[in-house]
C-alpha cells in the first residue's frame, strides 16, 4: 500500500466514524508554547483537553508535521527521523477507552489488513497515585489481542501528560512485530522490546495533576492519539526500514545519482542526508532562518550535519550539489507539502557554502586539538570555540569525535553556553537609546574580512572608548560578525599591540561601523 492510499483509507475511516478534519499548523510552535517546534499535534489542543469547547467538533482527526531532534543520533536506524508526520485523532468529552480501542483494532486489522498475530500492546501498570488500567487491557482482549501480547508497564512508559500541572492519564501503545515470521508465544513488548516497533499511541486523559502531583478524576474525559505515519508505511510496504518506503526511495536514488555511490554500501550517511534535507527544507519553508540561536541554530546544525556526511561520501561540485538539492526539494514539495523550491534551495546553498568556506580550517583545528590530547577527551573550551566563533554545531563536533573514539565534556560546554547568554543579556543594557553617531564622527565603515585561512588577522585599532562604563573598540577591518537580523554576533579573544588580551562579548553594527563590546 503506497503512502497516498494510507492517507485516503484513514481519512475515509475517520469520516465514516463521525470525525471532522482539523487543518494542520506550522512546524514552528506558537509564541504561547515553551517548545521550539511542534513535536506533536496535541500542543494545539491542550486548552480543549482541559475542558474548553472546540469550535470545530468533539471528534477530530488530521496529519500534523512535526520536528524532534532529541533522537538525532538515531536517525540512521530503522525507524527514527528528525521530521515526521503524526496521524492524530481526538475525542473531546465524547467516546473513551472502549471505543478508542475498538477503532484502533478495526482500522489496523479490517481496513489495512495488518496481521493480528503480529500486534502487541502495552497498558499502564500502577503506582501510588493511580490503579492498574485493567479496563483497557480487558477491551484489548475483547478486540482480539491475546493475553500474552498485553504488557503492563510503569508510568515512565504508559502514562502521559503535556506538562507538570495539567490533565493526564494512562496510555496504551500499539506495536508491530518487525520480522517477516510470526512472533514466538513468549514474545511481547515488555520482554522482547527490540523486536517490536511502536506504531500508535492512545492517551486517555482521565485525571488532573495539581502542583503536589496529586491526581483527581476529571469530570470530562478525552482521548488523545497519534499514529506514526512513516512507520505505518514501513509495515504496509513490508520494508526493513522506513527509508526503503516510497516516502524516501526517490530521495535516496537522487543522492545515488549525484554521488555515483550505492545506497546499500552507504546506508547510514544516505539516511542522514535524506532525512536532514527533508527537515531543513520544511523548516525553511516555515520561515525559520539559520542562526546561532533557538530554532535557527537547530536548522543550521541540521544543514551542516547533512553536508558533513555528504562531504565524507563524495566531493561533488557546487553546481551538482545545487541540482541534487533542487531535485530532492522538488520531490518533497510534490509529496509532502508545497514548498517555495527556489528560495529553499538558495537558503540551503548559502548555508552550505558558508560552512564549506570554513570547515576545512576548523577540521584542521579540531584534528590538531585531538592530536595533542593527553587522554581521549576534548576540552570544553575547544568545543565552545568551534561552536561560538566558527558556527560549528556542538552536535557535529561530538559526531566527529565519536568517530575517533574521543569524548567531550558536554556539561562544561552547557555551563559556558549559559555564561555566554548572561554576558549577552548584560551587554544589551549598554545599547538601548544611545545616539551612536556622536561617537563615530570621521570613523570610516568597517571592512568585514570574514574568516581567514590563518589563525589570526591584523587589524588597525581606530578608536578605544567607553559609553556608560562599557569599553568599546573600533577597527579598520574585522573578522568578527556583527549581529544582523536573525544572525548572532561572534565573540572570542583579541590581543592588542600592548599585549593586552580582551574578550569580545558582543559585536553590533551602526551605519557600517562595527562596535566591539569588551567583557
Amino acid at each position: 500500500m503506497d503512502w497516498k492510499t494510507l492517507r485516503q483509507k484513514r481519512e475515509q475511516f475517520r469520516l465514516k466514524n463521525n470525525h471532522k478534519y482539523l487543518p494542520e499548523v506550522s512546524l514552528v510552535a506558537s509564541k504561547e508554547s515553551t517548545a521550539m517546534f511542534n513535536v506533536a499535534w496535541m500542543q494545539q489542543l491542550v486548552p480543549y483537553l482541559a475542558g474548553k469547547t472546540h469550535p470545530v467538533w468533539k471528534r477530530l482527526f488530521n496529519i500534523q508535521k512535526c520536528v524532534r531532534t532529541n533522537d538525532i543520533n538515531s536517525v540512521w536506524d530503522a525507524s527514527h527521523l528528525t521530521f515526521f508526520e503524526m496521524m492524530g485523532n481526538w475525542s473531546l468529552w465524547d467516546y473513551f477507552k472502549k471505543e478508542a480501542v475498538k477503532y484502533s483494532y478495526d482500522f489496523l486489522v479490517n481496513e489495512l489488513w495488518f496481521d493480528p498475530k503480529k500486534l502487541a500492546v502495552t497498558v499502564f501498570e500502577w503506582d501510588e497515585n493511580a490503579p492498574r488500567d485493567q479496563e483497557t487491557a480487558d477491551f484489548w482482549l475483547q478486540a482480539g489481542i491475546p493475553t500474552d501480547k498485553i504488557s503492563y508497564l510503569w508510568a515512565d512508559d504508559n502514562r502521559w501528560t503535556p506538562g507538570p500541572v495539567w490533565p493526564c492519564g494512562p496510555d496504551t501503545e500499539i506495536f508491530y512485530y518487525t520480522w517477516e515470521w510470526l512472533p514466538p508465544l513468549e514474545s511481547n513488548v515488555k520482554d522482547d522490546e527490540d523486536n517490536w516497533m511502536e506504531i500508535w499511541n492512545n492517551v486517555f486523559m482521565q485525571f488532573y495533576r495539581d502542583e503536589s502531583w496529586t491526581l483527581t478524576k476529571l469530570p470530562h474525559q478525552n482521548v488523545d492519539t497519534w499514529m506514526w505515519y512513516e512507520r505505518m508505511c514501513r509495515v504496509l510496504q513490508n520494508k526493513p526500514t522506513i527509508f526503503e518506503t516510497d516516502i524516501f526511495q526517490s530521495i535516496l536514488d537522487i543522492i545515488s545519482k549525484y554521488t555515483w555511490l550505492q545506497y546499500k554500501w552507504n546506508e547510514r550517511r544516505f539516511r542522514i542526508i535524506a532525512d536532514h534535507i527533508r527537515t531543513a527544507s520544511l523548516l525553511l519553508n516555515d520561515w525559520v532562518i539559520q542562526s546561532n540561536v533557538w530554532a535557527g541554530y537547530v536548522l543550521r546544525m541540521i544543514i551542516r550535519r547533512m553536508y558533513y556526511n555528504l562531504m565524507l561520501l563524495k566531493d561533488i561540485s557546487d553546481n551538482d550539489l545545487k541540482w541534487m538539492l533542487s531535485e530532492i526539494v522538488t520531490f518533497v514539495s510534490n509529496n509532502t507539502r508545497p514548498l517555495k523550491v527556489e528560495e529553499v534551495v538558495k537558503s540551503l546553498m548559502d548555508e552550505i557554502l558558508t560552512f564549506k568556506n570554513t570547515i576545512s580550517r576548523w577540521l584542521k583545528v579540531l584534528d590538531e586539538k585531538i592530536k595533542n590530547l593527553s587522554w581521549n577527551s576534548l576540552d570544553w573550551k575547544d568545543v565552545f570555540f568551534l561552536y561560538d566563533t566558527c558556527w560549528f554545531p556542538v552536535e557535529l563536533t561530538k559526531e566527529i569525535c565519536l568517530e575517533k573514539n574521543i569524548s567531550i565534556d558536554e556539561d562544561w560546554f552547557k555551563k559556558e553556553l549559559e555564561n555566554q547568554k548572561e554576558r549577552s543579556r548584560s551587554s544589551a543594557k549598554f545599547q538601548k537609546d544611545i545616539d551612536w553617531s556622536k561617537y563615530l564622527e570621521w570613523i570610516p565603515q568597517t571592512k568585514f574580512i570574514w574568516y581567514t585561512e590563518q589563525n589570526s588577522a591584523d587589524c588597525k585599532l581606530l578608536k578605544d572608548f567607553e559609553v556608560n562604563g562599557q569599553r568599546i573598540l573600533i577597527f579598520d577591518q574585522t573578522p568578527f560578525y556583527a549581529e544582523s537580523g536573525w544572525q548572532k554576533w561572534d565573540s572570542w579573544n583579541i590581543t592588542l599591540d600592548s599585549w593586552e588580551t580582551l574578550y569580545i562579548k558582543d559585536v553590533q553594527k551602526y551605519e557600517g561601523v562595527f562596535l566591539h563590546f569588551i567583557w
